[in-house]
């Protein structure tokens, strides 16, 4: 979604305002539990964006999205549903001694299972409705200047208004490397071309954007907007967030690299039944512990994760403070294990561990805390392991490879001086 221009009273309210909404939307979402008052919230968001006049194409999206996501809902919830009285229409894993019923404890589709999930997926389409509201009536441009009004730490402002800048560019270049691999006959719709993709757009994007990072930060620097760090010897006290102008601006790509290399997964990876966790970690981690290689600081980690968050919401899903709960909780694991550990992403050991953990802390504080008490949904146990397993997968295999391209990025550099 993008900001769409038009003349309506939404459009020319404050930004401000606007995120109020969005926090009260989400607020009320998460807390409402009668049916009734979800239909209503729903309704009054469905109101708001109508007064927003988004245009046919967006139009025809939302409803997509929100029939994808409501059957999704009714899907899982019919089966994991866990109340009672529950009536099963019908058994599809039937309890017994077999190993998949041992696994699972036997899997049935449930009547009320079913109506739940139409009810709570009112929550979702409300979230929805709002995020939409807000993205096409409010300017990124507008965004930031709001952020810099609360009072954002003047760094932290600096690496999201340059992602947003250089968003355009780096999906630029990704574009002309996919299209030249095109050329040379590689099938996108094939799960194995996505992955051929992956691995060769990612080494010359990661170039090409470091080529632009020096160059930008030396430009800021000479219009007098440097961060950079005093020289060894200045009596400073020590910050949490201390970089040069040439490490935000690096991060402030790798934040846009997260991005990019996610696009694979969003380009047909998802379509793999119960497989998306570890086709969206994978990449995800790969660009995030490469990034942490090339920046070994403490606040590297919470940078580059609510950094990639707050700019998918800017441009893409509206602000949604909920939004924010498990990236910052997803952070905070990673800094704290590099502050005891003092190793950051300096070894194949580190950033297995760091794996680990970012792929327990990520599903843990989804399927354990924001399911049942921010979305109201039921999960199996054994579809929750099922679902850590491969986020664990993919975050190791992916801190492995980020690994080794920072550790090439770091030999090409000194090699290069």
């Amino acid at each position: 979604m993008r900001y769409e221009y038009n003349d309506t009273l939404i459009h020319r309210l404050s930004p401000s305002v606007k995120m109020i909404y969005s926090v009260l939307v989400s607020l009320s979402a998460a807390v409402s539990n009668s049916p009734r008052g979800l239909l209503f919230l729903t309704a009054a968001a469905l109101f708001v964006l109508a007064l927003a006049r988004p245009g046919p194409r967006r139009i025809r999206f939302l409803f997509f999205a929100a029939t994808a996501g409501t059957a999704a809902t009714v899907a899982t919830q019919a089966l994991f549903y866990s109340l009672e009285p529950r009536t099963a229409v019908f058994t599809i894993i039937p309890a017994g001694d077999s190993l998949l019923a041992r696994l699972t404890g036997g899997i049935s589709v449930y009547k009320e299972g079913a109506f739940y999930g139409l009810v709570q997926s009112l929550r979702f389409i409300a979230v929805m409705l709002m995020a939409s509201t807000l993205v096409i009536s409010t300017h990124p441009a507008h965004i930031l200047r709001e952020f810099n009004r609360m009072r954002l730490p003047r760094a932290f402002g600096f690496v999201i208004a340059m992602s947003v800048k250089f968003l355009p560019y780096s999906l630029e270049r990704a574009h002309r490397i996919i299209l030249a691999l095109r050329m040379r006959g590689i099938k996108l719709k094939a799960p194995g071309g996505v992955f051929k993709i992956a691995r060769f757009v990612l080494t010359p994007l990661v170039m090409s954007s470091l080529q632009q990072a020096r160059i930008t930060a030396l430009a800021v620097e000479v219009r007098g907007g440097s961060f950079t760090v005093p020289e060894q010897g200045e009596k400073l006290p020590r910050r949490f967030f201390n970089f040069s102008t040439l490490e935000l601006v690096t991060m402030a790509f790798f934040i846009v690299l997260m991005y990019a290399a996610s696009l694979p997964f969003k380009m047909g990876l998802n379509r793999a039944p119960f497989m998306h966790n570890l086709f969206f970690s994978l990449p995800f981690s790969c660009m995030l512990f490469a990034c942490i290689r090339l920046i070994p600081k403490r606040g590297t980690a919470m940078f580059l994760i609510c950094g990639y968050s707050l700019l998918v919401q800017t441009l893409f899903t509206g602000i949604n403070p909920i939004r924010f709960i498990s990236p910052l909780a997803e952070a905070v694991s990673l800094e704290l294990f590099f502050l005891f550990s003092r190793r950051y992403a300096d070894s194949y050991t580190s950033v297995v561990i760091a794996g680990i953990l970012r792929g327990f802390v990520v599903c843990l504080f989804f399927y354990l805390v924001a399911a049942p008490y921010i979305w109201h949904r039921f999960y199996a146990p054994w579809y929750v392991w099922f679902h850590i397993i491969q986020n664990v997968a993919g975050s190791v295999a992916g801190g492995i490879l980020g690994f080794r391209l920072g550790s090439l990025i770091k030999t090409a550099d000194n090699r290069a001086d």
